[in-house]
């Protein structure tokens, strides 16, 4: 009964809210704008070129949407900023080339890893038989 009663004057939908449904529209910007930023260097650490383009890039597309109010368009354009932030974890990697035509690719712990099949050059590519329809 002692437990209980910590809980007591609080709404129960706010004790399992995580955090990003607490904090106000302008946190969840900012937490945002960082964490692309934070994505981003770990993504092109050492190609400033590229690390600066994109840094560019995420400022340019803060900026020029500064003015939306409508909370609602705010979330969508929060969520967009979220999505961006998983594909350059996941599917964006860095690859130096170490000697002519030999590249060695930056993988993290966070990159999409598939099954891979080596490709063969003597594969036998069968032709759709006659009648079948092919997708527009």
């Amino acid at each position: 009964m002692g437990d209980s009663k910590k809980f007591e004057g609080y709404n129960i939908i706010s004790v399992y809210l995580g955090t990003k449904e607490k904090m106000s529209v302008r946190q969840r910007v900012l937490s945002a704008f960082k964490s692309l930023h934070r994505v981003a260097s770990q993504t092109f650490g050492g190609d400033e070129r590229t690390l600066l383009a994109a840094r560019i890039k995420i400022n340019e597309e803060f900026k020029k949407n500064k003015h939306i109010q409508n909370e609602g368009s705010v979330d969508e354009l929060v969520k967009l900023a979220e999505e961006v932030e998983q594909e350059l974890k996941s599917n964006v990697i860095q690859a130096k080339e170490k000697e002519p035509g030999v590249y060695e690719a930056k993988i993290t712990k966070d990159t999409t890893k598939l099954n891979n099949v080596m490709f063969d050059e003597n594969a036998v590519i069968e032709k759709p038989r006659p009648g079948t329809k092919r997708c527009k």
